[in-house]
């Protein structure tokens, strides 16, 4: 495979993820991540910062996060995605309705290293001010963050 062939199938593999990711489909998420595969939220001091190992973040953080929002919500949209080898970086939206009625519309931007046809890992960087508030919030309302 040309190197171009292979840095559209890993954009292919993020845009996959992404998909899984809107149907809350964790199985699909388990294929799409290698086994030894991270995901970095770059922040301090809001819920699910830090790295974490793809275990702890199918069967706890994921669950968690997606449990504060009404019923196949959030959902993320790809609004640009730039690659070079084995490097895919994608900036995206999120936007859902919580349980307690805010409204949540946060942007991203992703790092994915994929090897094959695997996502070994993910950096993620957002607003994490506005998550913060949002996340309170939901505290507030009596949903638990505990992560």
């Amino acid at each position: 495979m040309t190197p171009q062939g292979s840095t559209e199938k890993n954009k292919e593999t993020v845009r996959a993820f992404i998909d899984a990711l809107n149907r809350q489909d964790l199985s699909g998420l388990d294929a799409l991540l290698a086994d030894d595969a991270t995901w970095t939220v770059c922040a301090r001091d809001i819920p699910g910062a830090g790295s974490h190992e793809k275990k702890v973040v199918l069967e706890r953080i994921l669950p968690t996060m997606l449990a504060i929002f009404e019923a196949g919500e959030p959902r993320t949209e790809i609004t640009r995605m730039v690659a070079e080898g084995d490097v895919v970086c994608a900036e995206a939206v999120s936007h859902g309705r919580l349980l307690h009625g805010a409204v949540y519309n946060n942007q991203y931007s992703h790092v994915y290293e994929v090897r094959g046809d695997r996502i070994t890992s993910i950096r993620e960087y957002t607003d994490t001010d506005y998550a913060a508030k949002i996340m309170a919030g939901a505290v507030e309302a009596g949903h638990s963050l505990d992560l």
